[in-house]
């Protein structure tokens, strides 16, 4: 199934990060599952692109040089990147998925589904084909303790 993912920082008052279509495996059927599924997506994902990226990223970037239009068009997206991988690790999913519910159970994003809040880890949801689920981290909101 395809949904859409998009990540949201507080205080920003337009969208910068277009949202990008994930494929999850199956029917996610309570938000914990929708977290798994949309983890495993970005980690298969991520580890894709480390083991295409090349072992020295000085060699043969000669094709990764920026013109004027792609710049500009990835400052509109927020973010001018060449899309080099320095780090050649693979991402462990089964540590991704375990860090994101405890982190969504402490509060440190929160997700929409279709511009609706969901709630804790057990609660059921339904998600249908072209669903756009927003991430909002809440990071930013924190303060630190001297």
């Amino acid at each position: 199934m395809k949904i859409f993912f998009e990540q949201k920082k507080p205080g920003r008052t337009r969208q910068t990060i277009e949202p990008v279509a994930v494929e999850v495996d199956g029917c996610p059927a309570s938000v914990g599952a929708l977290i798994e599924a949309t983890v495993r997506a970005c980690v298969a994902a991520f580890n894709k692109r480390v083991a295409s990226s090349p072992e020295d990223p000085d060699i043969d970037n000669a094709d990764k040089v920026l013109d004027e239009q792609s710049i500009s068009d990835l400052a509109e997206t927020g973010r001018v990147a060449f899309g080099i991988v320095y780090d050649n690790r693979q991402a462990d999913a089964d540590h991704a998925v375990a860090n994101a519910l405890q982190c969504y159970e402490d509060g440190i994003f929160r997700m929409f589904l279709n511009g609706c809040p969901l709630g804790d880890i057990c609660t059921p949801v339904e998600v249908m084909e072209g669903d756009c689920l927003s991430v909002v981290r809440l990071t930013l909101l924190a303060g630190r303790m001297w």
